[in-house]
């Protein structure tokens, strides 16, 4: 008879428990990392399509933005139009005005105060030394080509007080004279006359 003599110590049955655990662990890990990177695919995707929406959009505001620069800079040039066809139309024009005005002023008369309403009448308030000047410079407005009517509206007296700056004393001052005009000016002749000189 045979004996046989084992003296290696008896393997011990291997834990089922602990593989089939460390298996569905390294299972749910894999399932994990591919649901991960499912979820970031679609992520990027999304991204990617937000992206492209928000490009369009931002092209879509460009487009509206010029749109409303094009039209704006239509009504600023329509606008600009408008005003030179008014300033052409324009009824009169100022400065020849004053010229011929102050030409006919006597040595120390000055206008101290000038309005223009839109129906053609101006009004001119000037200063002079005495009362007869204000008288002349009617007659002179009267005679005028371009002038087709004037009336003297009213003429006061104005007291001014200089005061000496190096004394401290205040002087009476011989009273000028505020003359108030009113006009109606012959739009043509002015142009002629301007054109002539």
């Amino acid at each position: 008879m045979i004996i046989e003599i084992n003296l290696l110590p008896k393997k011990e049955p291997k834990n089922m428990a602990v593989m089939v655990s460390v298996a569905v662990f390294a299972l749910l890990l894999i399932a994990a990392a591919i649901i991960f990177y499912l979820l970031a695919a679609r992520a990027d995707e999304q991204i990617n399509a937000l992206t492209g929406e928000l490009k369009q959009i931002r092209a879509m505001q460009a487009i509206e933005q010029q749109k409303q620069k094009d039209a704006q800079s239509m009504q600023e040039i329509k606008e600009l139009h408008e005003a030179v066809q008014w300033s052409k139309k324009y009824p009169l024009k100022m400065v020849p005005l004053l010229r011929n005005m102050t030409k006919l002023l006597p040595e120390r008369g000055f206008v101290m105060n000038f309005s223009y309403a839109d129906n053609g009448t101006v009004t001119v308030a000037v200063q002079f030394d005495t009362s007869e000047q204000a008288a002349y410079y009617l007659k002179r407005l009267e005679d005028a080509k371009f002038v087709k009517d004037v009336q003297l509206k009213s003429v006061s007296a104005v007291n001014i007080t200089e005061t000496n700056a190096e004394e401290g004393t205040e002087q009476q001052v011989v009273p000028r004279y505020l003359a108030q005009y009113e006009m109606h000016i012959r739009k043509q002749a002015l142009t002629e006359k301007e054109k002539q000189g």
